[in-house]
């Protein structure tokens, strides 16, 4: 069953919708929008035509985008630089454990201990990897936009 929320007085279904019937369709894509469902699904899920759904949807997209202040842009900036941080002291750790296996390995090798030389080098290698994922993340993490790039874009797109 479609609904009818242009005009329901001459049970017609084009045209613009009522002021009234407007914030009926906004009150009952609210709850998909806020759920993040795509327009698509949310035009389907509600009977309504999905162009409206993206006109509603694109309408609060805007008025969340003016609500983010600089002091949101800062904050989100210096957490991005934070974490980068943490992810470099991570990085630094796990080469100070990897120079300290190698000392041990070497000592291992030397007193001919074969099965505590293949632990640490397993041990090495699961370093290895571990580092290898911090360093994937911080290069994600370095190479995702911030939002003051985001905003610039758009405004440049928007000219």
């Amino acid at each position: 069953m479609k609904t009818n929320f242009c005009d329901e007085e001459r049970k017609t279904k084009r045209g613009r919708p009522t002021k009234h019937n407007q914030s009926r369709i906004k009150k009952r894509l609210q709850p998909y929008y806020q759920k993040g469902v795509s327009a698509s699904a949310a035009s389907k899920a509600a009977q309504l035509n999905v162009k409206t759904v993206l006109k509603y949807f694109s309408e609060w997209d805007k008025k969340i985008l003016e609500f983010e202040d600089s002091d949101f842009l800062k904050r989100a900036k210096i957490t991005k630089e934070r974490t980068i941080q943490a992810l470099d002291k991570e990085i630094i750790s796990l080469d100070d454990h990897e120079k300290e296996i190698n000392s041990l390995k070497n000592v291992a090798r030397q007193t001919g201990n074969v099965l505590h030389f293949e632990k640490l080098s397993r041990l090495k290698l699961k370093i290895s990897d571990q580092k290898f994922k911090i360093l994937s993340a911080k290069i994600n993490l370095i190479n995702t936009p911030t939002a003051y790039t985001v905003i610039d874009l758009e405004k440049n797109n928007e000219q």
